[in-house]
């Protein structure tokens, strides 16, 4: 975990290389200034940091990441509804 960092009146925390590397923005151990990098607050403490990969971004309910958490939460409820109406 990292400690939140004081940035001109802003909290400033890093991203670790080796994602950014697995992400190609770090290309040849380099990273590009003109990096653009979109903040969006989530809930309470919780914020997605995404960074557009040669145009603009989709919603955010529209990524992959998103999709998942619902097919799984959808797949958790159907698995508990069918298993108390077989226990009936």
């Amino acid at each position: 975990m990292q400690k939140l960092r004081k940035d001109s009146g802003s909290g400033l925390v890093t991203i670790p290389k080796h994602y950014l590397k697995m992400d190609d923005v770090i290309e040849d151990g380099e990273l590009h200034e003109d990096v653009s990098v979109a903040v969006e607050r989530l809930d309470r403490r919780c914020y997605a940091i995404r960074i557009p990969d040669g145009g603009d971004l989709c919603d955010l309910s529209e990524t992959d990441f998103v999709e998942r958490l619902v097919g799984q939460r959808l797949l958790n409820e159907s698995s508990s509804r069918t298993g108390s109406s077989l226990a009936d």
